[in-house]
């Protein structure tokens, strides 16, 4: 028999469930989940409090989990247990803990009850009844819990296959992209259930802009102001002057740090990620650009072209790298111990 009880009075139903266990294995119970404080103990800490093995402990704790299970009281919680199933199967099943533990708490607790004591409440229900499985923690996963007859590994299948084709592809994509991809993995077409499926994965993250990748790419997980201006620069697609820079990051990343010309220009100069082509207007390396002096990329657009060039072809060669006046590039020409100057008036690098 499932009887309704309103979300408010869940702690006096828990209670009244907790109350026909003896008062030790009450405690463990409490000091295992953190019911009453928010703070879950470790089977040591209690064993050390007690006198007994983190065996003994665990022992405990299994013999109070069974006798609530077998509870008549249990059924006064049916409600509440529907509730919970209802939102796995809204969500394919599965979720990750952290999702549960933060945003769907509104779902299940009162406003009234602290935050981390319906975290405490919410962790031992699950793991009180038979209908819930809860998956560890590994390298490529967070923490998960499931219907007890829904099976993970081929969601874990299909976004591992995820981490691989955005791995292959290397750039970020879209929203939109991404979630086409993982449809296609799964077989799922609800936005919703992908989205629960995919913040299981430790690998994949999304950046400001809403794009997704990889979570140890730099336009994903921004470390400092050095990513924060590689991500700026990047989605800007051509050179910015430094405090342009500045303000980008600072218009993007409000919620952030406020971050400061110097310090953004000293990330800018000694990192190779980086090239200074103009008075304080940086480009990245990866589109092609070289760190040098104007000097330093006339030689190279000689050696490049290897044949004599006009002055305008020069200028116009520079001015792809370097965000320079045309007539600071002509001054740099001028320099007889590096470039020689035709009787037809056009210049090569001296041999």
């Amino acid at each position: 028999m499932t009887t309704n009880i309103k979300i408010e009075d869940l702690p006096k139903y828990v209670a009244v469930l907790l109350a026909v266990l003896p008062v030790r294995q009450k405690d463990v119970l409490h000091k295992r989940f953190g019911l009453k404080d928010g703070r879950r103990r470790t089977l040591e800490e209690i064993g050390d409090e007690y006198g007994i093995t983190r065996e003994r402990v665990r022992q405990i704790e299994n013999d109070a989990k069974e006798t609530l299970a077998e509870s008549e009281r249990m059924e006064k919680l049916g409600g509440f247990y529907e509730i919970l199933k209802a939102h796995f199967q809204e969500h394919g099943g599965l979720r990750a803990e952290h999702k549960l533990f933060d945003e769907d708490l509104k779902k299940f607790f009162t406003s009234a009850l602290k935050k981390e004591i319906a975290r405490a409440y919410l962790h031992f229900l699950l793991a009180l009844h038979e209908s819930f499985t809860r998956h560890p923690e590994t390298d490529e996963f967070h923490t998960a819990w499931s219907l007890a007859h829904v099976d993970p590994s081929s969601v874990k299948k299909s976004l591992g296959d995820l981490v691989r084709k955005l791995d292959e592809h290397r750039e970020p994509i879209s929203r939109e992209e991404l979630f086409k991809w993982f449809a296609e993995l799964t077989g799922e077409q609800q936005a919703h259930v992908l989205e629960s499926y995919l913040v299981m994965s430790k690998q994949i993250g999304a950046n400001v802009f809403g794009e997704y990748g990889l979570s140890d790419w730099p336009e994903i997980s921004m470390r400092g102001v050095r990513d924060k201006a590689y991500l700026v620069l990047k989605k800007h697609e051509k050179p910015l002057h430094f405090r342009d820079i500045v303000e980008r990051i600072n218009d993007v990343f409000k919620e952030d740090k406020e971050a400061h010309p110097q310090t953004v220009h000293n990330e800018l100069i000694k990192n190779e990620k980086f090239v200074l082509v103009g008075r304080g207007t940086y480009a990245l390396s990866e589109w092609g650009y070289k760190p040098g002096k104007v000097a330093d990329v006339l030689e190279r657009v000689f050696k490049d072209h290897a044949k004599p060039l006009s002055k305008e072809e020069v200028i116009a060669a520079v001015l792809k790298e370097r965000s320079v006046k045309p007539n600071t590039i002509s001054l740099n020409l001028q320099n007889r111990a590096r470039f020689e100057r035709m009787k037809d008036g056009r210049f090569v690098l001296k041999a």
